[in-house]
């Protein structure tokens, strides 16, 4: 314990304290207090004054306070302000409670010190027992009232206790916290927001839009801009939109809120008003670094995945950092392209992947007991349990039926929307980790830290993986899996999670993992929602083909190929639904594509995006849906089978253009699948001679669906329990990369 040190530095920080209460926005005195704090070593406390230093401080030249060193304390080193960081969020930490000990400690020797009452108070929230009977130490709420009276901001208190329990995941802790702020201090429009945010995970929506709502009376943009980008999080896109049309009109040229309003425009697909607001920024500041991501973007969300695939490489090379996420851009980018061979794309994905791992420190060797039948603790990294998702929609009705006799599952929940689904994801982990606020390391750390024997990342190269940690090497056991249909490129990924069909063994090559083949499809169709199925189609109705995937999936070839179809039949109609397709440019230019291939619009039915339910519903118009290529429908392709509507699937050369093959191969209808165009237009010309029957037979496709492999979920949960102990099995016997379906799998 600090017990050493002199009466003058116990003395100094109170006196700190108490001139901040009477001028809190004085950066000389933050100053002053960050700099007491570096005498006594006090890292973390150092860290959050220099930051509030920083906010306030105002001109160029000002030194920053000086770093800590070895103070009186020396021989025991404080905790770094990542650990504290950490433990903040994590309080039942047995660390945590090591810092507690200390900090009560410390207190009794400068009582007047706000930081330390305040850091002390959220880490009695994960005490074992509440000991305030005892009189040694104070109770939480003893704690919080301690350190009210001490702080420099009416509310401060309330305000990070409640925004570290809302990170440490107990939502009903945090609103305890933060609710009477709303009326002893409503122009805490931050502890407003995270109110609204704690109230959203409770599922008290109308509540949470009130808080949101007064938060938006805020006149600093870049609040502003926060409370935008948290409530886009949870899909209020349109408020989102309001509030940085606020910040605007606060601040015109204020570049950061014309970014985060292109940066919107764009995520929404209002594509003509993102490239307006990019051309504006431009104009204000001509060299700007962001507008370039936004500007090559807009090309693959108009539907030109070529032209986008140019540009990001372009911007890649100019960068030249290897270790940019604009990599994983391109990687992801790559897939939509039907101009390079599954070749050409596995050797990208390598040689972007290449430079991530070299900057990596070798790892340490693992001490996870190599017993092949033990329980297992199963790791998995995902910020996408959500709806909006694919990622919910197929992992987690497997999460919430897997043995915990045998994996027991931590989530690292690297994501910000919180909602429902959500809930039933934490609820079915053993342990639910807030890891959105940890860096690659920090996680990596947490993850090791944990004895995860399994880690399964659920991103690939998409916009929230964590790729790094899986880099640095957090497991003995490293998988990829249902996120990302294709290599990762990086070999300190052990296993892809694939099957037959999408992953067969003559395609090793083209995978820096090695194939874990479950039997059936590597994707279950379990709907964690319930979609009615839609009355017949009437005899008389034209013959509807239709595609509801994002538009980039629409390739050159893809639009050559449906325009043949449409040729042999030229009753029928195509229906495009895509959230692009709400812009009427990308409309027109489809118009232009599809005329090119001898179809005129009134053949074409072109909508924009509806809620989900709406959309499902939107299958009753259709008889045959169209699977793109060389990057097939996912989610898309099971939602159309779901409603009862057959799917045309062309057989690709790697996992992304296989996917529709192996939904079609575990449904039983191999016969919808194709090998070339030719083929793909006699399957098309087959179906539509037998409408009528199709349209009688949506709830018999529906059954099938639902009795088959595609759909048995028991069956499902099973296999990918029998591959992770094949694996982990693989692993203790030191074997090769090489699980193949035809393998004999055994249970636990």
């Amino acid at each position: 314990m600090p017990q050493n040190l002199s009466p003058p530095a116990a003395q100094v920080i109170p006196g700190f304290w108490a001139c901040l209460r009477r001028h809190p926005l004085d950066p000389e005195a933050w100053r002053g207090l960050a700099e007491a704090y570096a005498d006594l070593g006090l890292e973390p406390h150092r860290a959050y004054a220099v930051g509030q230093w920083r906010r306030l401080a105002v001109g160029a030249g000002q030194a920053s306070p000086r770093a800590s060193h070895s103070g009186p304390d020396s021989g025991q080193t404080w905790p770094s302000p990542a650990q504290a960081e950490s433990w903040l969020q994590q309080p039942r930490m047995p660390a945590a409670q090591q810092w507690l000990q200390r900090l009560e400690a410390w207190r009794t020797t400068c009582p007047g010190d706000w930081l330390s009452g305040l850091y002390a108070c959220r880490l009695a929230d994960g005490r074992p027992d509440d000991p305030a009977s005892a009189g040694e130490v104070l109770s939480p709420a003893q704690a919080l009232a301690w350190a009210e009276a001490l702080e420099p901001i009416p509310g401060e208190s309330r305000h990070w206790l409640g925004l570290w329990r809302l990170q440490g995941g107990d939502a009903t802790a945090a609103v305890e916290a933060l609710a009477p702020l709303v009326d002893r201090q409503p122009q805490r429009h931050g502890s407003l927001l995270q109110l609204g945010l704690a109230l959203l995970r409770l599922g008290r929506g109308a509540a949470a839009e009130a808080a949101f709502s007064r938060a938006s009376g805020s006149t600093h943009p870049g609040f502003l801009r926060l409370l935008a980008q948290r409530v886009y999080e949870h899909n209020y896109w349109r408020e989102a939109i309001a509030v940085l049309e606020r910040a605007r009109s606060l601040a015109p040229a204020d570049i950061a809120t014309l970014e985060a309003l292109a940066r919107l425009h764009s995520e929404v697909y209002q594509l003509s008003e993102a490239e307006a607001v990019c051309r504006q920024v431009l104009e204000i500041d001509p060299s700007n670094a962001v507008v370039p991501y936004l500007l090559n973007a807009l090309p693959g969300r108009r539907g030109d995945a070529r032209a986008h695939l140019a540009a990001v490489e372009a911007h890649f090379a100019a960068l030249n950092d290897p270790g940019s996420r604009l990599a994983s851009t391109v990687a992801m980018a790559s897939l939509y392209v039907d101009d390079r061979s599954p070749e050409q794309v596995a050797a990208l994905h390598r040689r972007l992947a290449a430079p991530i791992e070299a900057a990596c420190p070798p790892s340490i060797p693992f001490t996870n007991p190599l017993d092949p039948e033990r329980p297992l603790r199963l790791g998995l990294v995902s910020g996408d349990f959500h709806r909006q998702h694919p990622v919910n929609l197929f992992m987690l009705p497997l999460l919430e039926r897997l043995d915990q006799r045998w994996f027991e599952v931590s989530i690292y929940y690297t994501g910000s929307m919180h909602d429902a689904y959500t809930a039933r994801a934490q609820a079915a982990a053993a342990h639910w980790i807030e890891a959105v606020h940890l860096d690659d390391p920090a996680l990596q750390r947490r993850i090791r830290s944990d004895g995860i024997d399994l880690l399964i990342d659920l991103a690939g190269h998409t916009a929230s993986h964590r790729l790094g940690v899986f880099a640095l090497r957090a497991a003995p056991v490293q998988l990829t899996f249902l996120g990302y249909p294709h290599s990762t490129g990086l070999e300190c990924i052990d296993w892809l999670i694939g099957d037959p069909v999408v992953s067969p063994a003559e395609h090793g090559h083209l995978f820096s993992e090695g194939i874990a083949q479950l039997p059936g499809s590597v994707f279950c169709w379990c709907p964690v929602d319930d979609y009615p199925l839609p009355p017949p189609r009437p005899p008389a109705a034209p013959l509807v083909f239709a595609s509801f995937n994002n538009i980039i999936k629409l390739s050159p070839r893809t639009v050559t190929l449906w325009g043949a179809v449409l040729r042999d039949l030229p009753r029928a109609r195509l229906l495009l639904k895509a959230p692009s397709l709400g812009d009427r440019s990308v409309v027109e230019r489809f118009m232009d594509l599809f005329a090119a291939e001898g179809i005129g619009s009134e053949r074409l039915i072109l909508e924009g995006p509806e809620e989900l339910g709406r959309m499902m519903q939107r299958y009753g118009e259709v008889d045959i849906a169209l699977d793109p290529t060389p990057y097939n429908g996912g989610t898309t392709t099971l939602q159309a089978l779901w409603m009862g509507v057959p799917v045309i699937a062309l057989r690709g050369g790697n996992f992304v253009g296989r996917m529709g093959a192996s939904f079609l191969t575990s449904l039983g209808h191999p016969e919808w699948i194709a090998d070339d165009a030719e083929g793909y237009r006699a399957i098309a010309g087959r179906l539509a001679a037998a409408v009528d029957d199709l349209r009688q037979g949506r709830a018999a496709l529906r059954e099938q669906m639902a009795s088959s492999g595609l759909s048995s979920l028991d069956r499902y949960t099973t296999d990918f329990q029998d591959l992770l102990r094949r694996v982990w099995r693989c692993h203790c016997s030191g074997s090769g990369k090489r699980l193949q379906a035809a393998e004999p799998a055994t249970g636990p």
